[in-house]
């Protein structure tokens, strides 16, 4: 005789970065089990993975984890141990003065994603001609951190990120990686500016809380990206 199916509940979610409404399901024993080895092992690469294969399992419809935004994985996997684990968990802040510990308590349900007002997907480098970005994967984020040559992975980036390239005729998706080098080579050192701000107002998993160290004194801190709720 089969054993009985366990009913998991569902819940509701959007992605950020595409405002695609997606259902996931808790954690369950098989994902706890895929993070603690991968925390087991002290590897970054091997806690990005996890994370990807928790998210991946938990998302109900076909969504491809590998291709979303640093700030959609990041989101998603605070709200999946929100609904798996808890939605409470116990941090420490080290003031860098006193070097005093101070033990404080966030609720992940009140964390979310910041939008930057002066933030555009799209780039103008002249009156006619612009590019559509895309954001980066989490992976591609992780090669720039470790890799060797910074210049030559932020370059691959970049180029990896341009998803369209118009002017006032056409609109050009279909184009080789050489092509692209001879595009961003031309380009005017103004226009290198606005592509870094693209970069540098993405959206961010961040929130702002009040600690208070023995003295009684309060202090605001923020708290952005993945690291800074887990791993615990």
């Amino acid at each position: 005789m089969a054993l009985p199916k366990i009913k998991h509940p569902t819940y509701g979610f959007t992605i950020p970065s595409t405002k695609k409404a997606i259902n996931v399901r808790p954690f369950t024993v098989q994902e706890e089990k895929i993070l603690l080895m991968a925390k087991s092992s002290d590897k970054p690469e091997d806690i990005l993975s996890a994370v990807k294969q928790i998210i991946q399992n938990c998302i109900i419809e076909p969504v491809d984890v590998s291709k979303l935004a640093t700030f959609d994985i990041e989101y998603l996997f605070v709200k999946l141990r929100s609904k798996s684990i808890g939605e409470i968990v116990d941090l420490e802040y080290t003031d860098p003065v006193s070097e005093e510990v101070i033990k404080f308590k966030v609720n992940l349900d009140d964390v979310e994603v910041k939008n930057n007002p002066e933030h555009s997907n799209k780039v103008m480098i002249n009156e006619e001609v612009g590019l559509v970005m895309r954001y980066p994967t989490l992976q591609e984020v992780k090669d720039v951190e470790t890799s060797q040559s910074e210049e030559d992975s932020v370059l691959e980036v970049l180029l990896n990120c341009i998803e369209k390239i118009f002017d006032n005729e056409s609109v050009y998706t279909d184009f080789t990686r050489e092509e692209l080098v001879d595009f961003i080579d031309n380009l005017p050192m103004e226009s290198m500016g606005e592509i870094k701000k693209f970069f540098d107002t993405m959206p961010v998993l961040e929130h702002t809380t009040t600690v208070q160290n023995k003295e009684g004194v309060t202090k605001d801190i923020v708290l952005r990206g993945l690291s800074s709720f887990f791993m615990s």
